[in-house]
């Protein structure tokens, strides 16, 4: 066996740049919440929560909430610290002489998931937003009969948060590919997918909100409501823009010898590496708005991890030939010969 990936205390740095900063402290909280409902215990009536509500509520907010928000994330970051050490000591990954993939991981070093070669299809570099700001990233493997899509996800990964060098180094591993694969200088998409990601940012995030305060100024009368509609607009519409423009940025698909590589996402930016025998059929999505703007979803569907695999908005009349070109002869058939 080749050794991929060991045990690295500084890898803890890290846990704090991953989703369980919040999330696990709202999930933690949620699940408390209804364990004492179930039990039949009413937790706005336990003194401490009515104490707190009391403090929190007798403060100005602009006390309060930045209190309330620094409280939370010293508990997200201990408790993504405590998950970290927890599920990923003892940690090690291991290729077999076969091409298949052993990952050994927890208290006991005993918790191990084994991938049989004819089982990987690939690998995903990870890049969520924080870990990426902190240059970070983490590795999935691409592979079938590891159960359904939630198991699927906790198994498939075969390195933690870790610099983004040592995750790049992996999946060169995983592939067993002695340079890695180019995943660099990606083709990039229509100008139509920049336009399209501006419009669902502002719509999303900007538009609703501006439209409830106007609304409600107008007919309470309550000119707060409008300065909060005029602020809220303001502040948010940078930030929707910088992110939009960044995730379009993160588009890219290609071509590298043996595989296909295909980008997107911004908040959780997402560089899969899938070998091209492993493309079992390809799907080709569209709208009308799409169909207006020249562009298609090309999807690569795979026999693991995901199952499907997608090429956001790429140009709708180079999405043939590049499925064709990506893997032969499964869309051979619908292809017009222009030459004959």
């Amino acid at each position: 066996m080749t050794v991929l990936a060991t045990a690295d205390i500084r890898r803890l740095r890290y846990a704090p740049l991953t989703f369980w900063v919040w999330g696990g402290v709202l999930i933690a909280a949620g699940t408390v919440w209804k364990i004492l409902k179930a039990t039949g215990v009413k937790p706005w009536r336990l003194g401490f929560v009515r104490r707190l509500a009391e403090a929190f509520g007798g403060d100005a907010l602009w006390v309060s909430v930045p209190l309330a928000l620094a409280a939370m994330t010293a508990l997200g970051v201990a408790g993504a610290l405590g998950l970290h050490a927890l599920t990923w000591s003892r940690y090690r990954l291991e290729r077999t002489a076969e091409g298949g993939l052993t990952v050994r991981r927890g208290l006991s070093g005993k918790d191990a998931v084994s991938i049989a070669p004819d089982q990987l299809c690939g690998v995903a570099l990870r890049e969520p937003l924080l870990l990426r700001a902190g240059g970070g990233a983490s590795v999935r493997a691409v592979a079938g009969g590891l159960g359904n899509r939630d198991q699927n996800r906790t198994r498939s990964v075969v390195l933690p948060p870790s610099p983004k060098a040592e995750a790049e180094r992996v999946c060169a591993g995983v592939l067993g590919e002695g340079e890695g694969v180019d995943v660099a200088g990606l083709r990039g998409h229509p100008r139509a997918g920049l336009r399209r990601r501006v419009v669902a940012a502002l719509g999303w995030w900007v538009l609703p909100v501006v439209v409830v305060l106007a609304v409600l100024g107008w007919l309470l009368a309550l000119p707060v409501l409008l300065a909060c509609a005029a602020g809220w607009a303001l502040a948010v519409t940078p930030v929707a823009l910088i992110l939009a423009r960044d995730a379009y940025r993160g588009l890219g698909h290609a071509v590298r010898g043996r595989y296909l590589v295909v980008r997107s996402g911004t908040f959780g930016r997402e560089t899969v590496t899938l070998a091209r025998n492993a493309v079992q059929a390809w799907t080709f999505t569209d709208t009308p708005f799409a169909l207006r703007a020249g562009v298609v979803t090309l999807t690569a569907a795979v026999p693991g991890g995901e199952d499907g695999y997608r090429i956001r908005d790429m140009s709708a009349a180079e999405a043939a030939e590049f499925a064709e070109y990506a893997a032969p002869g499964i869309v051979r058939e619908f292809l017009i010969d222009t030459d004959a």
